[in-house]
């Protein structure tokens, strides 16, 4: 089968390698380009050493499947990219999106065929009414529901997100849904452009004056967004680090802001089974909400050109399609 190969920093082949082995094989439809993928692609990362295939936010058809498993080969599906295990100490305080012992599918999804373990089949595969590249948004959404649940944003939060890309966009989504008056901090025209028209307000950081705010995002991995954030914010707020900085990066934090102005910090990373089935029900209720983010798809083929013309910031999300 093809398949879009990581092989170093800003090195992607297409290549044919073998077709995945398993009981349960999903033909890959479409897999979005993620913030995790493009940082991977331009600077490495210590979790996906190359060679090897990137991509997790996808969706697709069942290809192969045993009976009895609940799907056929034809049904149309999303899967969750990995699960916890629900009995580690992690599970059992709460904090399953840190799992220790995670069951996870195949290789990535820039390819045309993924297996998923036949164990994981009932927890990770959701059936979707067909090919939409929606569903493709289920996991990044899984992850900002963590992230939207653990800053607890009641409806009178004036809350920002510093970045207006695609998971800054998302949470903007979630919290606006939820009646909490959300503005976006963003630079780039084209998402400017696209926050407004859709009804999330949208203007340069400078425009802001974050004490004005109880609750922050901070959706671009700059550290002086962080800190900027946690000097700044309302007394009692809270300050999200949703973006990931690379690890020793060391946050100047004046103590003050948080001893007397009370001032917390927290920061996220994945999601639960619980989370994704969710997002999922989400996505499910109002596809056309959420597909609006995807502006670009491109084949398979081109799949190097995709990520540079994300890097140059000519998209807002790309879906890749074998």
């Amino acid at each position: 089968m093809k398949a879009l190969v990581y092989v170093g920093e800003k090195q992607l082949e297409l290549q044919n390698i073998p077709e995945p082995e398993g009981e349960f094989l999903v033909r890959v439809l479409g897999c979005a380009i993620c913030g995790t993928d493009l940082k991977t692609y331009l600077h490495g990362h210590p979790y996906f050493k190359p060679p090897t295939i990137l991509g997790h936010e996808f969706y697709g058809v069942v290809d192969k499947a045993p009976a009895g498993c609940g799907y056929r080969v034809g049904d149309y599906v999303t899967v969750a990219p990995y699960g916890e295990c629900g009995v580690c100490d992690e599970c059992l305080h709460g904090i399953k999106e840190s799992c220790k012992n995670k069951e996870y599918v195949g290789d990535g999804a820039f390819c045309e065929k993924v297996s998923v373990p036949l164990s994981f089949v009932s927890r990770g595969v959701f059936p979707i009414p067909g090919p939409d590249k929606a569903f493709a948004l289920v996991e990044p959404l899984a992850c900002v529901l963590d992230g939207v649940e653990q800053m607890e944003v009641a409806p009178d939060d004036r809350t920002l997100v510093i970045g207006g890309g695609p998971m800054g966009t998302l949470i903007a989504f979630t919290l606006k849904d939820r009646g909490v008056d959300v503005q976006v901090a963003e630079l780039n025209p084209l998402r400017l452009e696209c926050l407004n028209s859709w009804g999330i307000p949208a203007a340069p950081l400078e425009t802001y004056k974050l004490k004005e705010f109880s609750r922050i995002f901070v959706a671009v991995n700059k550290k002086e967004l962080v800190e900027l954030a946690i000097h700044s914010v309302h007394d009692g707020g809270r300050v999200h680090v949703f973006a990931g900085l690379p690890s020793g990066t060391v946050l100047n934090v004046d103590a003050y802001d948080l001893h007397y102005r009370k001032v917390a910090v927290m920061g996220s990373s994945g999601f639960t089974l619980d989370q994704f089935k969710r997002a999922y029900e989400t996505v499910s209720r109002n596809p056309d909400h959420y597909r609006r983010l995807i502006t670009h798809t491109f084949p398979l083929e081109q799949g190097q050109e995709a990520f540079e013309f994300l890097k140059d910031g000519r998209a807002f999300k790309i879906v890749v399609e074998p």
